[in-house]
């Protein structure tokens, strides 16, 4: 009788393991469809993620390559406008009429340029708020047009007008 019950456990105790590892083997499975289809979808969205990069690195390496171009550098305003030290409204008007048509530009960019074109002939540096004045009185006047009004701590950018 030991013998049997020897041979009857190890049966049930086989008949046990088997069980387990058909459920270990179907559980396998659905981790292995599941894992076949998160790669499959990972997979695709590489792709696509590689193909966009590799277009903005074009559009990037493009961009880099316009913008270090070389641009064609305004001509300088006609350094003749009558007197020693020049008015601010004449230089002002040179400035503007050098840009072209489509520049947008502030009082900050248009002091720079007098500053350096006429900055030997002026005492001191001119002063971006009487610039501003000016820039504004031209606009009013129909010489200029806001591109973008001013606020605080954002300068106004204006345009030329074509015939201005």
């Amino acid at each position: 009788m030991a013998f049997e019950r020897s041979f009857d456990s190890i049966v049930a105790r086989l008949e046990a393991q088997i069980v387990q590892d058909r459920e270990q083997e179907a559980l396998h499975a659905q981790h292995e469809a599941f894992h076949r289809e998160r790669r499959t979808h990972f997979a695709a969205e590489l792709e696509k993620l590689t193909a966009i990069l590799e277009a903005f690195r074009t559009a990037a390496d493009t961009a880099l390559d316009l913008a270090r171009r070389e641009a064609l550098p305004p001509s300088p305003p006609s350094p003749d406008i009558g007197r020693r030290k020049p008015s601010l409204t004449k230089m002002v008007a040179r400035i503007v009429e050098v840009k072209r048509l489509g520049d947008v530009f502030g009082t900050a960019a248009v002091t720079q340029e007098i500053n350096r074109h006429y900055g030997e002939r002026l005492r001191r540096p001119v002063k971006p708020k009487l610039v501003s004045i000016v820039l504004r009185r031209l606009a009013a006047g129909g010489r200029l047009r806001t591109v973008q009004p001013g606020r605080p701590h954002h300068e106004a950018l204006y345009g030329r007008v074509e015939g201005g």
